[in-house]
C-alpha cells in the first residue's frame, strides 16, 4: 500500500473510531433515557432502597460516559484494530444488558439476579481470549485492507450489538406501563399515572389496580374508570397476592388508602361493604365499593347503596348515571328520578337501538366498542 493510501486508511480509521463512539453514545443515552427509563428507575430504587432521588437524564448521561470510558480502557489493554475495533464495546454492552434485563422480582430482597455472577464472568471470558488472540493475530490486525470492508465490519458489529441489547433488555410493554404508573404514584403525580397506557387495550391486574388507586386519589373513579379496559371485575381494584406479580405497591397500600383492613378470610366485596355501611373507613371507600359493584355488574345493589350512602344533593359521576340508566330500564322504576338527565336517557335508548342493527356478534361487539367503548353500557353488555 502506497503512502497516500496509508494516510487515507489511517484518517478513515480515526473518523470511524469517533463515529462509532458517537453512535454508541447516542444509542446508550436514548436506550436508557427513553426506552428503559422505568427499568432504570426501578433498579435504582431497589439498590438504593428508596433513599436517594433518581434523575433519569443525569443517570443516562453518567452511565453512557462510564461505558465510553470503559471502552477506551478495554481497547487500551487489548489494542483491537481494523475490522474488529468495535468489539472493544462488548463489555460496555454487557453492562447495558445487566442494567435493563430486570423483571417483577427486582424489589424482592430474596431475589438474586444471574447478572451478579454472569456479568464479571462474561467480561473475563471476553478480555482473556481477546488479549491472547490480539497477540496471536497481531500481524493480521495491522494489515490495512479495504476501506469499505473496514467501515462495514465495524458498523455491522456495532449494529448487531445494539440489536442484541434491545432483545435482552426487558421490552415488555405491560411491565413498563406498570413501572411508569407506579413511579408516578410514588411521586404523587396522579394525573400522569392515569395517562399511562391510555390508548392500549392491554392491562395487567397490577396496572389496573394502580390506575384505580390513582383515579381514587384524583376523585375521578366514577368518571373515568371505564375509559380503561377492565378484565378482572372487582378484583381489579386490588393487587394480586402473588409477590412475583406486583411491584412496590401491594394491597397494604390500598388498605391504607381506604383506612381499614379486611378480616381474615373476608373477600374484598364484603370488606368494602362493611367499611362503607359501618363508616369505619375513609371517604375513599365509598367510590371503591360503588365501583366494585359496577365491575360485578350488580346494578341492583349499586342503586340500593347509592340511595343508602350517597348524599341526595350530590351530583353523580358519569358512570354512576350510566349504571342508573340500566337499572331504571331493567326494573322500570323511577326511585332515582332526577339523578339521570334526559340527554343521557336518550343516548342510552340510541345505544340499545344501535345494538339491534348487527347480525354478527363479533361485528356488533367491535362496532359498538368504537362508538361506546368508553361507556359503562359497553362494559355491562360485552365485557366478560
Amino acid at each position: 500500500m502506497n503512502e497516500y493510501a496509508h494516510i487515507i486508511y489511517q484518517k478513515t480509521a480515526r473518523i470511524l473510531t469517533v463515529g462509532c463512539g458517537l453512535l454508541f453514545a447516542i444509542f446508550s443515552f436514548v436506550y436508557l433515557y427513553v426506552f428503559q427509563r422505568d427499568s432504570l428507575e426501578a433498579l435504582h430504587y431497589s439498590l438504593a432502597q428508596g433513599r436517594t432521588h433518581f434523575a433519569p437524564m443525569a443517570s443516562a448521561l453518567v452511565i453512557t460516559l462510564i461505558l465510553i470510558l470503559l471502552r477506551w480502557g478495554i481497547n487500551s489493554l487489548l489494542g483491537l484494530k481494523g475490522k474488529v475495533r468495535t468489539l472493544s464495546y462488548l463489555p460496555s454492552f454487557f453492562i447495558l444488558w445487566a442494567l435493563t434485563d430486570i423483571s417483577h422480582d427486582v424489589y424482592l430482597s430474596s431475589s438474586v439476579s444471574p447478572w451478579h455472577w454472569l456479568l464479571p464472568l462474561l467480561i473475563l471470558l471476553f478480555v482473556l481470549p481477546a488479549f491472547w488472540l490480539r497477540k496471536t493475530f497481531r500481524a493480521e490486525l495491522n494489515v490495512e485492507g479495504s476501506l469499505i470492508g473496514l467501515v462495514n465490519s465495524n458498523v455491522g458489529i456495532l449494529f448487531l450489538l445494539c440489536l442484541l441489547t434491545v432483545f435482552i433488555g426487558n421490552t415488555n410493554r405491560s411491565f413498563h406501563h406498570e413501572l411508569s404508573a407506579e413511579h408516578a404514584l410514588l411521586t404523587r403525580n396522579y394525573n400522569q399515572a392515569v395517562k399511562v397506557g391510555y390508548r392500549s387495550l392491554e392491562a395487567t391486574r397490577t396496572l389496573t389496580a394502580l390506575r384505580a388507586l390513582a383515579l381514587s386519589h384524583t376523585g375521578q373513579m366514577g368518571d373515568k374508570l371505564f375509559e380503561y379496559p377492565q378484565y378482572y371485575h372487582s378484583e381489579g381494584l386490588f393487587f394480586d397476592d402473588d409477590s412475583l406479580s406486583v411491584l412496590r405497591y401491594t394491597n397494604d397500600s390500598v388498605y391504607q388508602h381506604l383506612g381499614s383492613r379486611p378480616y381474615n378470610g373476608e373477600d374484598h366485596l364484603s370488606f368494602l361493604r362493611r367499611i362503607c355501611y359501618k363508616e369505619s373507613g375513609k371517604f375513599t371507600a365509598l367510590d371503591y365499593y360503588l365501583s366494585a359493584l359496577l365491575l360485578e355488574k350488580d346494578v341492583n345493589e349499586f342503586a340500593a347503596t347509592l340511595k343508602d350512602l350517597y348524599e341526595p344533593a350530590d351530583t353523580l359521576p358519569r358512570y354512576y348515571k350510566e349504571a342508573l340508566a340500566i337499572y331504571a330500564d331493567r326494573y322500570q322504576t323511577d326511585d332515582l328520578a332526577g339523578k339521570v338527565d334526559s340527554l343521557l336517557i336518550t343516548r342510552y335508548q340510541d345505544y340499545k337501538e344501535k345494538k339491534k342493527q348487527f347480525t354478527s356478534p363479533t361485528e356488533e361487539r367491535n362496532r359498538m366498542r368504537r362508538e361506546y367503548g368508553d361507556t359503562y353500557w359497553w362494559y355491562f353488555d360485552y365485557q366478560h
